[in-house]
């Protein structure tokens, strides 16, 4: 059925599979392409093309079905050649991942191919093409020629027999859903895969001059980085933290009360931990700070290429929610948040970062239908309007009057929707497990729909034995397997908010707007300082949009999750909307050891430099 219905849909239904040279992973260069190889499979007409310019695609993006294992690196392959995007894919890879996601361990090619009995080249020989012929050579002869393109053309005959055996298994687990939609979400996650390679492929434009200053600088900055802060905290001697002094550290901020212990019943110094209580408490984070830079041999997060951009691979579907997954080493938005101010745009753009306000809220407001979260959040603090709700604070209370009570109930409203227990959370607010317990009950008494619609939904979930989205992302139990019941709280929500990213990402990058990053619920753009209102107004407004294709369900509401922003030219500078400032100050800091080893030769972000600081705004929707 689904087969009959793409014939009648697509003109022309091509395999595609590409070989490149290039390192995204630890270079940050675009793909270099080697290779095409297309098969149309109606007509079995095979067309093979080598070399690293392709003028044309041999089939029309308008009346083709492009299918691939992995759409990105034929997507990534087909920008390296210069040409446009093609409008439709199929990937045969997140097919499987729809089929098996939780099931299994692997989605590659040869795997999903085992699985099927579909005779395929074994592993060794695969490697051997591409790190013995492929990547070392950046020429070769006839011989080699027709060896690499047999070995991509079997990669094409290999994917094709897996498309086929997809659409029987697809066919009988969705027996029940038409065609038409089958295609439709196939098709959604082929497009979200090809837009996330339009993004890596532009990459990140970034102040290349500062991060080379920063990275020659960095044994002198870790150095006296770590010195200055171990001079306000003392625990660390000759570079290495000591524990008697940590656990003095921890006395003198009263948390040993609350501070995990090990089996030993010594304190917990690993990284998730220190992150939590950093996150409250100024010694601690100077300590994350310090053993950040103590941690690393160089810069973390900042894969430059040869034209100045910074790249690396999202792994877009990579995460159980269907989320991004980038390395956390590589990717500067997993850096220290200070070093966003290395985020540049170039002379004749404006860089924006739009990040869904407070967007799994909404998801969970909107999607349940619990009449009182949706006041929350059509407040416009879901927070601090929680607090007034349950009697914590006074009616006219604000954000900026009782911010320790907005925090206290904003750690507890989200923890509360993913099912974290009250131990775990009431460590992160430093407080007694009594109030943590007591936080919690008063946000489930408030909001009883949500909860029992969430229960619903994970309920049924056992039962299936697998988690949907409307736009057909799944993610199965394994069988026998044991299973964190959190996982299916917490799936409805991040998953629904990534389809939300992916429909705005696919719509931004239709519309001509260059998508630099995608930081969870939030993207970076770079517009022409030109046109920078019209593209402005346009990229909001497909965000908006795109939360309106998630919210509602008819057209009889008109839900939509707003969106704030941060318009910059010269550094994403950090903390722009908060009384205090600690990741700027981190970043000064540095600034500031650098200017004592480069006798005061770097460009700065400051009051005193207006070119540098007058393009940053900050923006919140009404």
């Amino acid at each position: 059925m689904i087969w009959e219905q793409l014939c009648n849909d697509f003109k022309y239904i091509v395999a595609w599979d590409t070989e490149f040279r290039g390192d995204m992973k630890d270079a940050g260069e675009l793909n270099d392409p080697v290779c095409s190889v297309f098969k149309e499979l109606k007509s079995g007409t095979v067309t093979k093309h080598f070399g690293k310019t392709l003028d044309v695609l041999p089939y029309p993006s308008n009346e083709t079905l492009y299918i691939a294992h992995h759409v990105g690196a034929e997507a990534h392959t087909c920008l390296s050649y210069g040409l446009k995007l093609p409008k439709y894919w199929w990937d045969t890879l997140e097919e499987d991942k729809k089929l098996n996601f939780g099931k299994v361990t692997g989605h590659g090619l040869l795997a999903c191919c085992k699985r099927y009995n579909i005779q395929t080249i074994s592993a060794e020989l695969k490697k051997h093409f591409i790190h013995e012929l492929i990547l070392p050579n950046e020429t070769y002869n006839d011989e080699q020629k027709s060896k690499i393109l047999d070995y991509c053309l079997s990669d094409v005959i290999a994917n094709e027999e897996l498309f086929y055996k997809q659409l029987e298994e697809i066919e009988k687990v969705k027996k029940y859903d038409a065609p038409k939609t089958i295609i439709h979400q196939a098709l959604f996650a082929g497009a979200s895969k090809a837009a996330t390679a339009k993004v890596e492929f532009d990459g990140i434009p970034i102040n290349t001059e500062l991060l080379s200053t920063i990275q020659t600088n960095f044994p002198a900055i870790k150095e006296t980085m770590v010195e200055e802060l171990n001079a306000e905290i003392d625990v660390f001697e000759n570079g290495v933290m000591k524990y008697k002094k940590f656990y003095e550290m921890v006395k003198r901020n009263d948390l040993l009360s609350v501070w995990p212990v090990t089996a030993t019943g010594q304190l917990k110094t690993d990284e998730k931990t220190i992150f939590q209580f950093a996150q409250n408490c100024d010694d601690i984070n100077k300590y994350y700070l310090a053993n950040e830079f103590l941690s690393s041999q160089k810069l973390k997060g900042y894969i430059v290429g040869p034209d100045g951009r910074a790249r690396t691979p999202y792994h877009m579907y990579g995460l159980k929610t269907g989320r991004t997954n980038p390395s956390t080493s590589r990717h500067p938005f997993n850096a220290p948040k200070c070093m966003r101010n290395l985020v540049k745009a170039d002379p004749d753009k404006v860089c924006v970062n739009f990040d869904y306000r407070s967007q799994e809220i909404f998801v969970a407001a909107y999607l349940s239908g619990d009449p009182q979260l949706i006041a929350a959040v059509e407040d416009g603090d879901p927070y601090i309007y929680t607090a007034r709700l349950v009697k914590a604070v006074p009616q006219g209370a604000t954000k900026k009057s009782n911010p320790v009570e907005r925090d206290n109930y904003k750690t507890t409203l989200l923890a509360s929707l993913y099912r974290q227990g009250p131990a775990n959370m009431s460590k992160r607010m430093n407080v007694n497990i009594d109030y943590g317990t007591d936080y919690q009950v008063q946000i489930k008494n408030t909001y009883k729909d949500y909860f029992y619609w969430i229960k619903k939904l994970v309920d049924r979930t056992l039962i299936k034995g697998h988690c949907s989205t409307k736009f057909g992302f799944r993610y199965y139990i394994r069988p026998g397997a044991d299973y964190n019941p959190r996982t299916f709280y917490n799936f409805p929500i991040q998953a629904h908010g990534s389809e939300m990213l992916r429909h705005a990402l696919i719509n931004l990058v239709n519309a001509g707007i260059e998508v630099n990053a995608l930081i969870h619920d939030g993207i970076i753009v770079h517009l022409d300082r030109k046109k920078f209102r019209k593209q402005f107004i346009k990229t909001k407004k497909i965000l908006e949009d795109a939360s309106r294709k998630i919210l509602n369900d008819t057209k009889a509401t008109n839900y939509y999750c707003p969106v704030d922003f941060q318009v910059f030219r010269h550094a994403m500078v950090q903390d722009h909307m908060k009384p205090k400032k600690p990741e700027q100050e981190k970043w000064n800091r540095i600034l500031n050891i650098i200017e004592k080893s480069t006798l005061g030769n770097i460009p700065r972000v400051s009051k005193t430099n207006p070119s540098s600081l007058s393009a940053v705004t900050v923006g919140v929707t009404p």
